[in-house]
């Protein structure tokens, strides 16, 4: 469900969060890094992708992307995000799908959605002890 966990990134702000997810997703995708960071900037701008909980869902789609790539981050500190409940963020799932909507990009955003909403999973990837752990409880396991 995921190409790639960063248990405990260090970032200051959301700025600083959407350009370090963009340096780091840019090459697994294979994308310019300043148009990843662009298109990110632009969908934050068009609607904030802090779904409250601590939790934000950066997407973006690309024509040369053939299939998903998807990053994990857990925050080494929360940051700032503008999210709908105000709260800063801490767990964040970016999603980088093809243009054209796909049936398997919107399945990943729901169903990343739906275990980041679930307040038991939330509660356990914040107390994950590394990657492996995440992992299982992104795939809908348990540590």
């Amino acid at each position: 469900m995921v190409d790639l966990v960063l248990p405990r990134l260090r970032v200051g702000n959301k700025k600083t969060l959407l350009e370090e997810l963009a340096r780091i997703a840019a090459p697994l995708a294979q994308l310019d890094r300043q148009k990843l960071v662009a298109a990110l900037q632009e969908r934050e701008r068009i609607g904030c992708t802090g779904i409250g909980q601590g939790v934000a869902l950066p997407h973006a789609r690309f024509p040369q992307i053939k299939k998903p790539v998807t990053v994990f981050a857990r925050l080494a500190s929360p940051v700032a995000f503008e999210s709908v409940d105000g709260r800063r963020v801490d767990l964040v799932y970016l999603l980088l799908g093809p243009e054209m909507a796909s049936d398997e990009h919107l399945k990943i955003l729901a169903c990343a959605a739906r275990l980041l909403r679930d307040a038991t999973s939330r509660q356990e990837l914040r107390h994950a002890a590394n990657e492996a752990a995440i992992r299982a409880i992104l795939s809908g396991g348990r540590p």
